[in-house]
């Protein structure tokens, strides 16, 4: 009997270690965009909101400036991501065909972008979607309107003015494609200009 009563004792000690633990990691996490915490700091609420749109933003034919890095990121995530599949496809061929290459480069410039959108992050418009640093943000997106012309816009200048075996040998040569597409120079320099995201007005 005397046995049985320290076991249970111990046993509350241990699980209420184990609350205090758990406690303690909570309420030392960093803060998340979108949480809003209570006085008491033991609770809180998610909130997100849609992103707030400019004119630019809203009507115009072509993407914004402070914009063309996340979508040079997207150019550049799906051509890797295309000439990489159709490598795996044709394991023997150690250079794609030119028919091959020209068909994907027109595939991914004709493609929907159904899957990306402007989301707010910590205040600042950005694209979100696959292969983006944004994509995994909790947010609300905001897609369709007038961001997939703008990415087509987007890749069809990158394919006519360095061009589809140029964009594919880039691919095959270069460790990092993506900064080799946008974070060089000129053209190949959308992130690596000194552009800052449009805060949205509170």
């Amino acid at each position: 009997m005397e046995m049985f009563r320290r076991l249970t004792m111990n046993t509350h000690h241990i699980t209420i270690m184990l609350v205090i633990c758990s406690l303690s990691a909570h309420l030392g996490e960093p803060k998340l965009a979108g949480v809003e915490e209570s006085e008491d700091k033991k609770s809180g609420t998610l909130s997100f909101k849609p992103p707030a749109l400019d004119d630019e933003d809203a009507h115009s034919l072509h993407m914004p400036q402070n914009l063309k890095c996340d979508a040079c990121c997207v150019v550049a995530y799906q051509l890797q991501t295309k000439f990489s599949q159709a490598h795996k496809k044709r394991p023997s061929l150690k250079v794609l065909p030119e028919s091959i290459i020209y068909d994907i480069t027109e595939s991914i410039c004709e493609s929907k972008f159904d899957k990306y959108g402007i989301k707010d992050v910590n205040g600042q418009k950005r694209l979100s979607g696959p292969g983006l640093e944004t994509a995994d943000v909790p947010g609300i997106m905001q897609g369709g309107g007038k961001w997939p012309n703008r990415l087509r816009e987007m890749c069809a200048m990158y394919i006519g003015e360095i061009g589809e075996e140029e964009i594919y040998e880039a691919y095959r040569k270069e460790d990092d494609f993506e900064k080799y597409l946008c974070r060089g120079k000129g053209l190949l320099g959308e992130c690596s200009k000194k552009t800052t995201h449009k805060t949205d007005e509170l």
